[in-house]
């Protein structure tokens, strides 16, 4: 017997998701078919359908003719054809382990649905008081809205996993305490804590990371912005804010990338999206200083051009600074979407092993250096997009 031949989308997706059967689905007018297809691997698909950064896309064999099938939205309409059909029956709890995830982001939300259906008792921990993570926190609501995230959460709940919320790893409860009572604990709790550029001036006022803005924008606050925004990187977060600050009614905002647009890790149909609504995009451009006004604001950037030099460890070229062409840009705010790290003190009060940037050091069989504790998602691999959480998480 041959082996079976996978279509190159179906491989390029972290998760493996039947891409080809359920479009087929959908072309015979059988939604609820094509989310069944989905819901075999994907316990998010409404989500994955809005925001996936759809890896499937990029080697769709369509895309050789003409332009790739819109394999992300197929999967948004599958969904929300079907939204209420109750798909999936809560599982008989076929093992006597309870399971403990720390962290309700999407990969504790993956690994809570998946061990659920194999008749594990799940709980979930987490400090904020609803499930979601990043997916309720920090994605704006023009993108992803809350009740669509609410929606698959309630889908996982159903399953019989039970929630604690507002709960701090380090505060209120410990691993060695949880260990007492679950056989198993999975540390999911992602990268929180945002990074700032090493510019001279990084004291001033009115400069923010991003995951920070869109936290509060979230949350219903809204910080002071200026005319001209500057947005520092060249990832989702960093398009997310740009597009956000537009419609708070910022005059002008800018991203600067330190590499091309090759490089850039994020959707292009996002990217321009957002140049359609007016963000400027300037390539090869690398922050040195913060300069402020008498009161101690921001008012602009002395930027440096670059240009690629040799590989790095990222597979990318390395930016390298020109020569005599240092400029400035007007910016009375300033956004650093950089780079993000696991919180590194709460992990100092678990024991567990890191490596650089305060990633949880695992096997391959995710498992940390205390015994019955693994990890997965962000806090292992660094910043990442949905669809790899939702992969490591089951």
């Amino acid at each position: 017997m041959s082996p079976k031949v996978v279509p190159p989308c179906q491989a390029a997706c972290p998760i493996h998701t039947d891409a080809r059967g359920y479009i087929s689905a959908i072309e015979k007018g059988d939604a609820e078919a094509a989310i069944r297809i989905n819901r075999q691997v994907n316990p998010l698909p409404a989500i994955c359908g809005r925001i996936c950064p759809r890896p499937c896309e990029r080697v769709c064999r369509r895309g050789q003719v003409d332009e790739p099938i819109a394999i992300a939205m197929l999967k948004r309409f599958a969904a929300d054809q079907t939204k209420g059909l109750k798909l999936l029956q809560k599982p008989e709890h076929l093992c006597d382990e309870n399971v403990a995830i720390i962290g309700g982001g999407p990969a504790g939300l993956a690994a809570a649905h998946d061990l659920a259906l194999l008749g594990y008792r799940v709980t979930i921990f987490d400090a904020l008081k609803k499930l979601g993570g990043m997916l309720v926190d920090g994605i704006p609501e023009f993108r992803l809205p809350i009740d669509v995230v609410q929606e698959e959460i309630d889908v996982i709940l159903s399953l019989g996993v039970k929630v604690k919320t507002g709960l701090y790893l380090g505060q209120d409860f410990t691993i060695e305490g949880l260990l007492k009572d679950f056989q198993a604990v999975l540390l999911a709790i992602g990268s929180q804590r945002s990074l700032f550029p090493q510019c001279k001036g990084i004291e001033l006022t009115r400069i923010y990371t991003a995951v920070d803005f869109l936290k509060q924008i979230r949350r219903g606050q809204r910080p002071r912005l200026g005319e001209h925004v500057v947005i520092i990187g060249g990832g989702h977060t960093a398009i997310d804010a740009s597009r956000t600050i537009l419609r708070l009614g910022s005059r002008e905002v800018t991203i600067i990338y330190r590499r091309t647009l090759d490089e850039m890790p994020v959707d292009h149909t996002e990217l321009e999206e957002a140049e359609e609504e007016g963000v400027k995009i300037r390539y090869l451009t690398t922050p040195i200083e913060f300069i402020g006004n008498e009161n101690g604001n921001v008012k602009k950037m002395r930027c440096i051009e670059m240009q690629l030099g040799e590989f790095d460890e990222s597979g990318r070229r390395s930016p390298v600074p020109m020569e005599n062409s240092e400029f400035e840009l007007n910016a009375d705010t300033i956004i650093s979407a950089i780079g993000y790290i696991p919180e590194e003190e709460t992990l100092k009060t678990t024991g567990i092993s890191v490596r650089e940037h305060s990633r949880v050091v695992v096997n391959e069989s995710s498992a940390t250096n205390i015994k019955n504790v693994f990890a997965c998602g962000d806090v292992v691999s660094g910043p990442s997009s949905l669809i790899e959480a939702i992969a490591s998480g089951k």
